[in-house]
């Protein structure tokens, strides 16, 4: 029996412009032409490497280049180095999550939010306003306890994620990201790409279906406490919590920032990047525009990339000069009214002992802010170059 190519457990799923191949347990995929699949299915089977590069060469009409070949799967991270038994990694809550995204539990879902909206209607109040944010005097107090009760909400949003990719056996990380100058939670789901497209969107949706839920749970329980000898400043709170679920919801529909619904809709479009397929049209038309060097791409986009890259590249930059022209009329402004009352009690003085200590916290949180948005730009940079596959990350 002649030499043979020990490779990783790989899943395959067809796609418009080849095979998509990857190894769930590292997140490493990429594209392959149906033939390279098949060389790839044959070597997994155990067929020598004799058997594969002849039949590659009568379906082709070209010889296989095994070195290049061999080189690209090692550079994957296909090939395995050892002779040790690949175990296939276990995924826990798996069966936790299916009860959780259960029909039961989806009549559930939809019965707490029909009450919640029943109750809005009747009760105005409840309805989410920005209003329901000023429920103290002291101005660090409400960054300080909103994102604090905000914390385990912005974790059960991830989760929700996290689980509906382990209800199909396939594992997840969660960590910290940048969106434009937004910081963010996300939940990595690479392995995705292991499962035909149908079944993607309910990990795609399931942040939002738990933002959903928060927000109606919140809005009945406020309905409840108010008036029942509880101070009035807990039910506010509540409040206040959920219209930050419903400022998730809003931020899911600015796709230009990569948002869960990108996803559901670059899914839909049969795209695999088109984000970053965008953005190097963008720069080759500012090169060209220039009369300077065309860009020269680092990977190869799809043709369904490049084709749907036409028409978001103008919604790509719309949606920046939104972001933009946002922070310039309502962000900047609101941080100097912010700043300038923190200046004002700083230098006052007849400032009383507690209003500094409220705009020593802000300061602190302010800063600590800056830290993580500054950390968690030079950290994707430095991966940036490290990175060898088409990769996504829900927020």
């Amino acid at each position: 029996m002649g030499a043979t190519v020990s490779l990783h457990r790989l899943t395959m799923v067809a796609e418009d412009d080849g095979v998509m191949v990857g190894r769930p347990d590292t997140g490493s995929y990429a594209v392959f032409p149906d033939e390279g699949a098949q060389a790839l299915r044959m070597f997994a089977g155990g067929a020598p490497v004799e058997e594969v590069t002849a039949w590659f060469e009568r379906t082709c009409g070209a010889p296989l280049d095994l070195d290049d070949f061999l080189e690209t799967l090692a550079e994957l991270g296909f090939l395995r180095t050892d002779d040790a038994e690949v175990e296939q990694p276990t995924v826990r809550w798996q069966r936790f999550a299916r009860l959780l995204f259960s029909w039961p539990a989806g009549l559930a879902y939809g019965a707490l939010v029909a009450a919640a909206v029943t109750e809005m209607v009747r009760e105005p109040g409840l309805r989410p306003s920005y209003h329901h944010m000023f429920f103290t005097h002291y101005v660090s107090l409400i960054p300080i306890i909103v994102f604090a009760v905000a914390i385990p909400c912005i974790v059960l949003h991830e989760a929700f994620h996290a689980l509906a990719g382990r209800r199909l056996g396939l594992p997840s990380t969660l960590g910290l990201g940048r969106r434009l100058y937004y910081l963010v939670a996300e939940t990595r789901l690479d392995s995705l790409l292991s499962v035909e497209r149908r079944k993607r969107y309910l990990p795609f949706c399931a942040g939002m279906l738990a933002d959903l839920i928060l927000l109606s749970g919140l809005t009945l329980l406020s309905h409840v406490l108010d008036g029942h000898g509880i101070p009035s400043w807990i039910h506010k709170l509540m409040l206040a919590v959920a219209f930050t679920c419903v400022l998730r919801l809003i931020w899911q529909f600015l796709f230009y920032l990569e948002t869960d619904l990108y996803y559901v809709v670059t899914t839909a479009a049969r795209c695999t990047d088109l984000q970053n397929a965008t953005r190097f049209r963008l720069r080759t038309g500012l090169r060209k525009l220039l009369r300077l060097t065309p860009p020269v791409p680092d990977t190869q986009w799809s043709a369904r990339d490049h084709a749907v890259a036409r028409w978001y590249a103008p919604l790509l930059v719309a949606g920046y000069g939104f972001s933009l022209a946002s922070l310039a009329w309502a962000g900047l402004p609101t941080a100097l009214h912010f700043w300038s009352t923190i200046t004002d009690r700083l230098s006052g003085a007849h400032t009383p002992f507690w209003d500094l200590v409220d705009a020593a916290g802000f300061i602190a949180l302010s800063g600590l802010q800056l830290g993580l948005l500054v950390h968690v730009t030079l950290r994707d940079r430095r991966g940036r170059s490290r990175t060898t596959a088409p990769q996504g990350a829900l927020t």
